[in-house]
C-alpha cells in the first residue's frame, strides 16, 4: 500500500512539472515583459529614438495636427545642448516649425518667448542661432503693446498698434555676429560659406532697392535693439536714386580689411561675401552674379525710368547730352542718384558690365544669364547691334532649354527683324473736297525698307445695331466688351468678329528709309480715306509681322453739356463746327 502511494506522488509530481513549470516560466516572462515596458526611458536619447520622434513629430505637422506636432518639437527643443547624440544641424528646422505651428494655432503671441528659450538653451550651436536669425527676418512684424509687453501678431481687446520690422532686423543682426565666431572655428567650411552668403543678404533686407538702398551708408549699431515703432512696418518708399557723398559722387562700398573696420553696413555686405568665397571658393560666380545685380540696380541707366526714359521710347530722336546713353563706354553709365540724373565712371570693382562679361566667358551655370543680362543692358543703352550679338551667343549655347532658345529668338528677331507700329491715332474729320488730303496716321518701324497699306471698310450701322439689340436682353451682368465701340479693333483681332468687316476700301506701297543701328523711324502715313466712317488699317512687312489700327473719320460731333435738371446736346459739322439742324438723335442705354 506505501509503495503505490509513492508511485502515485511521484506520477503526479511529474505532470505538475511538465505542465506546471511551462506555465510559471511564461507568467514569469509576462512580468518581465511589463517591468521592462513601464522602465523609465534611459534609452530615449539613443540616436535612433531621436530620428524616429522627429519622423513622428513631422507625420503630425504633415497630417494638420498642429497641437500635437507642438508638443514633440519643443520636446525635441528641450533637449540638452552638449547631449552626445544631438544633431546641432537639425534643432533649427526643428524650431522653424514648432513657429509654424503656432502661427497655425493662432499663437503668434507665443512665438518670441519660444524663440528666445531655445536661443538660450543652445547658445553655442551657430546653426541654430543662423536659423534663429532667419526666423526674425521671415516673421510677422507687426503687433500690438499691451500693459507694456509685446503681443506679436492680431490681438483681441485693444492695445496699441506697432511693428517690430527694424527691432527684428537688429535682432537677427546680433544673433548673426554671435553665431560668426561659434562658425569660424568650425571645420565644415561648405556650411559656414552658405552662412557669410545668407548673412551678406541679410545686410540688404529692406535696402537692395531704389527706395531704401541709401540706407547701406549707415553702420547699424547692433549692441542694443531699438524700440518698437508704431504704427504698420512697411518696405519701401519713394524712389531717391543711389547715394551720393558730399561732393555729389555716387557712393561705392569698397570692401573693408575686417568686419569690425567696415565703416557702414554697405562695406559689412561686401565683407560678407568676400568670407563667402574664402570658405568656399566654388561660391565666386554665385557671389559675382549676386554683387552685379546689386551695382546694376544702384547705377544701370534703367534707373532713369521714374524720369519718363525707358528704351525704345526715344529711339526716333537723336538723343543727346544727359539721355545719350548710345555714346556711353563699357565703364560709364548716366543713372538716376539722390540729387539726380548724371553721368559718370564705373571703377572696374563696381562695373556690373565687366562683372557680366566675366561671367559670360566662364563654362558656368551663370554663362546664359549673363548673356542675357548683358543683351538686355546694350538693348537698355540703345546699342542694338551689341545686344543682337549677346542673344546670338545665347542661341548658340550648348543644351539650352527649348524656352530659353525661343525667347532668345524672339528677342534677337524684335532687334534684327522688319517690325512697324501704328502710332495712337484720334478721331479725324472727313474731308469734303478731292483735294484736300486724306486721314493720316504715325507709323514706327525699324529696318524695314517698304511696307504695304491696306484698309478695310467696318460697318458701323450694323455694330450698333448689334449693341442695342444686346442691350435690349437686359442681362443681369453686362458684357462691357459687347457695348464698348471703341474697342472694335481688338473684338475684330481677338473675337474674330469678321461679320463687321467690309470690303477693301484702298491699298497703296510706301518706300521707307530705315536708320542705322536697328533704330527706330517715325514717319506720318497720308491715306486716301476721305469719306466718313470707320476702317481697319494693316501695315504687313516682308517677314510677317503686320501691325493694325482703328480709323474713325467723322462727318459729324455731338457735344454734351449738362443743365440744371437737363442736358443739352449741340450737333456740328465735323470740319466747320456749323450747328446741323433737324438731326435725329437715338439714345439708348443700360438700365440709363
Amino acid at each position: 500500500m506505501a509503495y503505490q502511494q509513492t508511485t502515485i506522488r511521484k506520477r503526479l509530481f511529474k505532470i505538475l512539472r511538465s505542465c506546471l513549470f511551462p506555465l510559471i516560466l511564461t507568467i514569469l516572462v509576462f512580468i518581465g515583459g511589463v517591468l521592462l515596458f513601464n522602465l523609465p526611458d534611459a534609452c530615449s536619447d539613443a540616436p535612433e529614438n531621436i530620428s524616429s520622434q522627429r519622423t513622428a513629430a513631422q507625420k503630425q505637422y504633415n497630417d494638420g495636427n498642429y497641437k500635437e506636432a507642438l508638443v514633440l518639437y519643443e520636446k525635441l527643443l528641450d533637449r540638452p545642448e552638449n547631449a552626445p547624440d544631438n544633431e546641432p544641424g537639425m534643432v533649427g528646422n526643428d524650431l522653424n516649425i514648432a513657429i509654424n505651428c503656432l502661427a497655425n494655432l493662432n499663437r503668434q503671441n507665443e512665438t518670441d518667448t519660444l524663440r528666445e528659450k531655445v536661443i538660450e538653451r543652445h547658445a553655442g550651436n551657430w546653426q541654430l542661432l543662423w536659423s534663429a536669425a532667419q526666423s526674425y527676418q521671415n516673421t510677422d512684424h507687426s503687433g500690438y503693446m499691451v500693459a507694456g509687453k509685446f503681443e506679436r501678431g492680431s490681438h483681441r481687446g485693444g492695445g496699441k498698434y506697432v511693428n517690430a520690422l527694424d527691432r527684428d532686423r537688429v535682432r537677427s543682426l546680433q544673433l548673426m555676429v554671435r553665431a560668426m565666431k561659434l562658425a569660424e572655428i568650425d571645420g565644415n567650411k561648405m556650411s559656414v560659406a552658405g552662412f557669410y552668403q545668407s548673412f551678406a543678404g541679410m545686410w540688404l533686407i529692406n535696402r537692395y532697392n531704389s527706395q531704401a538702398s541709401w540706407e547701406l551708408q549707415a553702420l547699424t549699431d547692433i549692441s542694443k535693439l531699438p524700440d518698437y515703432e508704431d504704427g504698420y512696418s512697411y518696405w519701401g518708399g519713394e524712389t531717391r536714386g543711389a547715394a551720393v557723398d558730399i561732393e555729389g559722387n555716387p557712393v561705392f562700398y569698397k570692401l573693408p580689411a575686417s568686419f569690425e573696420s567696415a565703416i557702414n553696413d554697405g562695406e559689412r555686405w561686401r565683407w560678407s561675401l568676400m568670407k563667402a568665397v574664402e570658405k568656399n571658393p566654388g561660391l565666386k560666380d554665385s557671389i559675382l552674379w549676386t554683387m552685379a545685380g546689386f551695382f546694376r540696380q544702384q547705377f544701370g541707366v534703367e534707373t532713369m525710368a521714374s524720369y519718363g526714359w525707358w528704351g525704345r521710347a526715344d529711339d526716333t530722336e537723336e538723343a543727346s547730352g544727359t539721355y545719350a546713353v548710345h555714346t556711353l563706354a563699357d565703364d560709364e553709365s548716366i543713372a538716376k542718384l539722390a540729387t539726380g540724373i548724371r553721368r559718370f565712371h564705373l571703377p572696374d570693382e563696381f562695373n556690373y558690365i565687366k562683372i557680366y562679361k566675366t561671367l559670360g566667358e566662364n563654362q558656368n551655370g551663370y554663362r546664359e544669364n549673363a548673356l542675357q543680362a548683358l543683351a538686355d543692358i546694350y538693348t537698355n543703352r540703345r546699342m542694338y547691334q551689341k545686344a543682337a550679338a549677346y542673344w546670338q551667343q545665347v542661341l548658340e549655347l550648348p543644351n539650352l532649354s527649348k524656352d530659353a532658345y525661343n525667347g532668345a529668338k524672339e528677342r534677337l528677331a524684335q532687334i534684327v527683324d522688319n517690325w512697324g507700329q501704328f502710332e495712337p491715332v484720334m478721331t479725324q474729320p472727313y474731308q469734303k473736297n478731292k483735294k484736300d488730303k486724306g486721314a493720316s496716321v504715325e507709323f514706327r518701324f525699324r529696318n524695314a525698307k517698304t511696307v504695304d497699306f491696306e484698309a478695310y471698310e467696318i460697318h458701323v450701322p450694323q455694330l450698333l445695331a448689334d449693341v442695342k439689340a444686346y442691350i435690349k436682353t437686359r442681362p443681369n451682368e453686362l458684357d462691357w466688351q459687347k457695348i464698348d465701340l471703341d474697342n472694335i479693333g481688338w473684338r475684330l483681332l481677338e473675337n474674330n468678329e469678321q461679320k463687321y468687316l467690309g470690303k477693301k476700301a484702298a491699298g497703296w506701297s510706301m518706300a521707307l528709309t530705315p536708320r542705322e543701328n536697328h533704330w527706330d523711324r517715325r514717319v506720318t502715313v497720308e491715306t486716301p480715306l476721305k469719306k466718313a466712317g470707320a476702317y481697319l488699317l494693316k501695315a504687313p512687312l516682308a517677314g510677317g509681322h503686320v501691325s493694325r489700327i482703328v480709323i474713325w473719320l467723322n462727318d459729324t460731333v455731338i457735344v454734351h453739356k449738362p443743365l440744371d435738371k437737363e442736358n443739352m446736346y449741340f450737333v456740328a459739322d465735323a470740319v466747320t463746327g456749323e450747328p446741323l439742324s433737324h438731326m435725329n438723335l437715338e439714345f439708348f442705354g443700360y438700365k440709363h
